[in-house]
């Protein structure tokens, strides 16, 4: 249980965290820094550590990005459903944070190429494994969601008549599981998997949720900012030519998710 608290205290902290480098491959003049915007309780693309510190996938990701440019990397935490708000508004550059890319948001934001593959699942205690196999299984229980998620928005389009609760984090949402607050938790494949490892909790199984479409995490800046798409796609690029994204994919994964990236293409 200590273990377990740990990893929610860890994912609600917010932190502020900066990188410099020299160039490894040319600098843009027009941006010298990037300001990055991601939600700190989104284990294991971006969540805060036992010192407070931000870290995960994502995290690395934009800073090995920045690095390739000779670009500053800034990045900082905000609630998740004012993420798109304050990029905006020209508060910040760039949105990392396990960031599905979707026609909804795509009306509002600007995309970089698709970085990962993921899906949806559900999580629902094993006293109820039996009771809930499939989404149809749900429809008359109650599902935890986080707010503003592609997985919240799914579930709204899939079943319109779901009793939903929101909540800002999936800590929150774990936490109303157990407490046998909700029936089952929705969310992406990566966060629930996560939570399933390091917490290592018996009384809680996971069921996978089929979709017509596969789903994709890319970078979001401002709608019209071509140069910085352009410039964060070269980045990304970079990346996975140099060996880094493989070797961050590993670290956080245990295998290459470019693979993944790859198949649903």
């Amino acid at each position: 249980m200590q273990r377990l608290l740990r990893f929610f205290a860890m994912g609600l902290c917010a932190a502020v965290i900066s990188t410099s480098s020299a160039a490894e491959g040319g600098t843009d003049a027009n941006n010298k820094v990037w300001r990055v915007g991601c939600d700190a309780a989104f284990a294991p693309f971006t969540f805060t550590d036992s010192k407070g510190e931000l870290i995960g996938f994502d995290v690395d990701l934009i800073r090995a990005m920045g690095k390739s440019r000779g670009v500053e990397v800034s990045i900082k935490s905000y609630p998740f459903d004012s993420i798109i708000p304050t990029l905006i508004t020209d508060n910040i550059d760039l949105i990392i944070s396990g960031f599905t890319i979707t026609p909804e948001r795509a009306e509002r934001v600007d995309f970089s190429d698709p970085y990962y593959r993921c899906g949806l699942t559900f999580l629902t205690l094993t006293e109820n494994a039996d009771k809930y196999k499939t989404l149809e299984d749900l429809k008359d229980a109650e599902i935890c969601v986080q707010l503003g998620t592609s997985g919240a928005v799914f579930l709204e389009k899939a079943m319109p008549n779901a009793k939903i609760k929101r909540f800002n984090s999936p800590p929150e949402t774990y936490l109303e599981l157990i407490g046998k607050g909700c029936a089952a938790v929705l969310n992406d494949r990566p966060v629930n998997d996560y939570f399933m490892v390091t917490s290592g909790r018996k009384d809680i199984v996971s069921r996978n949720i089929t979709t017509d479409d596969s789903e994709y995490y890319g970078i979001a800046m401002r709608k019209g900012d071509k140069q910085m798409v352009d410039l964060v796609n070269k980045a990304l690029k970079d990346v996975q030519e140099n060996g880094e994204f493989e070797r961050i994919s590993k670290k956080w994964f245990g295998y290459d998710v470019s693979a993944e990236l790859k198949e649903g293409k």
